[in-house]
């Protein structure tokens, strides 16, 4: 199960955007389809890790987003239902917008100042995509 070592590197980066003094409640990761990563089994993988590191109560969510493809042909772009779904022109040649992602998105943190507790969530957005040994033969751009 690839799950529980992806599991540790979102943990490791999770880390190091963990405001110091700061309880982890929730990470939100986005990971598309071409990683073939089953949400239930990446939850459950992280309850495992997350408890090997004093984090048992805190949750990941997992955001999939859809297949996203260009048209070589046309230049249409549309969300297919399979992977292997042909435009509408006919074109059977694609370049893939997205689906592909695999990036840490959000935490949020319980901030307990002594006097009181409060959520706050830190959008990391900027942070590199993880590496998943997934070549990746083309630029992601937006349609």
């Amino acid at each position: 199960m690839h799950e529980i070592s992806i599991a540790e590197s979102v943990i490791a980066l999770v880390r190091q955007h963990l405001p110091a003094h700061q309880r982890l409640i929730r990470a939100t990761v986005r990971i598309g389809p071409m990683h073939g990563v089953e949400a239930q089994a990446m939850e459950m993988a992280w309850n495992v890790a997350s408890a090997g590191v004093g984090w048992s109560t805190s949750q990941l969510k997992v955001v999939t987003p859809p297949w996203r493809f260009r048209c070589v042909s046309c230049g249409r772009c549309w969300e297919p239902a399979t992977v292997d779904e042909h435009c509408v022109c006919g074109g059977t040649q694609v370049d893939i917008m997205g689906g592909d992602e695999f990036q840490l998105e959000s935490i949020e943190v319980d901030c307990d100042t002594g006097q009181h507790q409060r959520k706050a969530a830190v959008h990391v957005r900027g942070s590199k995509p993880f590496k998943t040994g997934v070549a990746r033969e083309h630029q992601s751009t937006d349609c």
